[in-house]
Order: structure tokens, then sequence, then C-alpha cells
């Protein structure tokens, strides 16, 4: 009988295909995990059954991307911080630490709780010069749902990414029950798909969470979107942060796209082998 960990990985795969999906969870295979990861999926997540193949030292389970009558005017991006809020208060007994992770653009080349996170809550920035007034996406979230005020607050401060977040189960259920609190009443406006990561930035930057610890590229996870170039890779092809070792965790790599198609290439010639 397989034993796993007490690691969990909660992520939301909606609409995706088997190709979205395969280097996330083909890295995750390789990388030595064996602990539980949980995917929101929808009606429209194609191949789902394909994806169990990629999970044999870990435990794959798929939920539906389903939420209450009361949620379904929010986007998918906010309406997965719900259903993982109400996954870990299931789980809570079975968990130790947690990470909550985008999917399609995320691929692992260490287990992610083999680096000493320590304990409380982890959140990730992005290139620091990227902040948060200065980005229109950003600031449009904050702003437009949470006021002109809540930016100015927040607008001198660099973007954390709300695609990794990682911690002990407590602090993350903790971060998760004061996101899913700020991000409701939500009225449906055109560009704020993304809201939740405005909300997340008033919670990381405003607002006082206990046992927080801010990890920039030079960290366990290397995020690329605004980071300058293609970031460097090894000679085993494993892509290098800013402390010039191999990043535990890759997130935003489809924005590079020297490293896309080597990561898409690489992936889909391993599984077909």
């Amino acid at each position: 009988m397989q034993h796993y960990s007490r690691h969990g990985i909660i992520g939301a795969a909606a609409g995706y295909h088997y190709g979205d999906v395969l280097p996330f969870l083909l890295s995750l295979e390789r990388c030595g995990f064996h602990g539980h990861c949980y995917l929101f999926v929808s009606d429209t997540t194609r191949d789902q059954e394909r994806m169990d193949d990629l999970a044999r030292s870990y435990a794959l389970h798929r939920l539906p991307l389903h939420g209450p009558d009361r949620l379904d005017h929010l986007p998918c991006n906010a309406l997965r911080h719900f259903l993982s809020l109400e996954l870990l208060q299931r789980q809570v007994a079975h968990l130790d630490q947690v990470l909550l992770t985008d999917v399609r653009d995320v691929i692992f080349q260490h287990d992610p709780f083999s680096f000493a996170w320590g304990p409380g809550l982890h959140a990730v920035l992005e290139h620091r010069a990227a902040l948060l007034g200065k980005c229109p996406h950003n600031s449009r979230w904050v702003r437009d749902h949470l006021g002109a005020a809540a930016l100015e607050t927040i607008a001198h401060c660099p973007v954390s990414c709300s695609g990794t977040t990682l911690g002990d189960t407590q602090d993350v259920l903790d971060y998760l029950e004061r996101l899913t609190s700020l991000l409701l009443p939500y009225e449906p406006a055109r560009f704020m798909a993304g809201y939740d990561q405005g909300v997340h930035n008033y919670l990381i930057h405003g607002t006082t969470l206990p046992n927080l610890t801010l990890h920039d590229n030079s960290g366990p996870v290397l995020t690329l979107a605004t980071r300058p170039g293609e970031p460097l890779c090894n000679e085993a092809g494993e892509v290098l942060n800013d402390a010039g070792v191999p990043a535990h965790v890759v997130h935003q790599y489809d924005r590079k796209p020297h490293l896309f198609r080597s990561i898409r290439a690489r992936f889909q010639s391993a599984a077909g082998k």
C-alpha cells in the first residue's frame, strides 16, 4: 500500500487540456513528491483520465470546480480560493504543509517541501522592480475592488504573485479565510478576472499577517513574468534562480518564449517514451 506524506498541493486546471498540465504533473512525479495533489477541474477540462497516469509517486485528486450559487458570479481565479478553503477545512487533520499554486505555467525541479521553509506562511515576490502602483493590472485590481486608498497604501510595494503560496496548514487556512473575506462582495467587470491577485497583495502588504515570510527570485520559487530576459540553465537543463542555483519551483515559464518551447518539448518527449 502506497504511503503518502502529509504535504498537500492545491491548484485549479479549469478548461485545460492534457498538454497544459503535463509539465506540472510529470515534473511533480519526477521531483520526488510523495504527498497529495488536489486539482479542481471543470467540465471543459479535457483528457482528465490521462492525467492520472502521470501521478505514480503521489495521490492525485480531481475535484469539481463548482461553488455554491452565491459564488457563481466569481471568476474561477477567485472561486478556487473558496474551494481551497473548504477543502483544507476538511483535510486540516491530515496535512502539515500546503502549497497553493497555479498549474499551467508551473514546473517542479525539486520537491517543493524539501526546502527549509520554516514555520508560518510564505509568499513570493516577482522581480523587485515591478511595483504595484506601476503595474496597470495589479493597480486596477486593487483600486477597482478595494478602493483608491487601498492602492495608495501598497503602491510602493513589490508585486507578490498569488500563484505560489506555501505554509503550515493552519497558517494557510488563516490566509484563505482572510483572503476570501476580502474577495466579496464582487461586481463582475471587464479586465477584473485576476482581481484575486490584487486582494492577495493588499493582504500581504497592507495588513498584518502573522508569521509571514517573503521570498524573492533568489529563493525557492522563480517567478518570471516581470523578470528581464530568459533565465539561465545549468548543464542538466535546470532553470537557475537569481542566486545561481536551481529553483525548486519555476513559475510563469510561458512568459519566456525560449524556455516555454524547451519545457513543453522536453515533457512531451518524456511522456511519449
